[in-house]
């Protein structure tokens, strides 16, 4: 019976195994070449990112969603690698010379601190956080000026970044956004992220940087009043546009971006 039950293991193991390389080849024919992988490795965990960069003036950050951290509502992932990059088929649009894709921690690219903590309850925790502060100042040290691009959860992140008083962060963009973790748990009634920093401190921090939230119209994943009470309390902020599109959580996107990919707001 043991045997049976290793068997069984061992089969399993084999086919997650093989799925994420199938989404890593997916990612990889997207790329087509245009951008090359570099791993952001901070020692506890590492970040994938692919680049695509000519000078040191003007750079985009596009940042990626949760992934698959869920297979169902009660079930969690085993690895939260996307099957569907929408972030990285967004930064592919933008046609400027200095873009970015930062991947989610332990999405194509396994570190020592991978759990399933991670891109669950400790999805914006310090540790993860501190990651993409450090490739930051990095990035800092060799750009002019910062633009980041969040998507789903990846606003998140894009949100915290934000906060954290970098003068060469000049706008802030968020498609499909869980722009405050907090108040979308209360909003549809889920599990609080425990091990993950308070948000609704960071709405203050970053009232005075150029930021643009677009929502789906029919998203059934991001709520709609999420974006809307953001809105309501900072309809006055000259630096803080709302925007509706026609779009689902994940679908509707690209069309929208070919369009809107270079508009960037100010605080005029």
């Amino acid at each position: 019976m043991k045997k049976i039950l290793l068997f069984v293991l061992l089969i399993l193991t084999s086919c997650s195994s093989l799925d994420v390389d199938k989404r890593i080849n997916a990612i990889n024919e997207l790329n087509n070449n245009t951008f090359k992988q570099h791993i952001f490795d901070n020692k506890i965990l590492k970040i994938y990112s692919l680049q695509k960069v000519q000078n040191n003036k003007s750079l985009v950050i596009y940042i990626e969603g949760d992934g698959l951290s869920w297979i169902d509502r009660f079930t969690i992932s085993s690895n939260p690698t996307p099957i569907d990059p929408l972030a990285f088929k967004l930064a592919s649009i933008d046609k400027g010379e200095n873009v970015i894709y930062l991947a989610r921690p332990c999405q194509y690219v396994w570190g020592e601190g991978c759990n399933k903590d991670i891109w669950t309850i400790s999805q914006y925790s310090e540790a993860v956080l501190s990651s993409y502060e450090e490739i930051l100042g990095q990035l800092s040290s060799k750009y002019n000026e910062i633009h980041i691009v969040g998507y789903s959860g990846g606003a998140g992140i894009a949100m915290y970044l934000g906060s954290i008083n970098n003068p060469k962060i000049k706008s802030i963009r968020t498609i499909a956004g869980n722009i405050n973790h907090n108040e979308l748990t209360e909003l549809i009634n889920i599990t609080p992220l425990s091990k993950s920093i308070n948000f609704n401190f960071i709405e203050k921090k970053i009232s005075k940087i150029a930021q643009i939230h677009y929502f789906g119209n029919k998203d059934k994943v991001i709520p709609n009043a999420l974006q809307q009470s953001f809105y309501i309390r900072n309809k006055e902020n000259p630096c803080i546009k709302i925007k509706k599109v026609e779009a689902t959580h994940n679908k509707g996107w690209l069309n929208f971006w070919r369009e809107n990919y270079n508009i960037k707001k100010d605080c005029s």
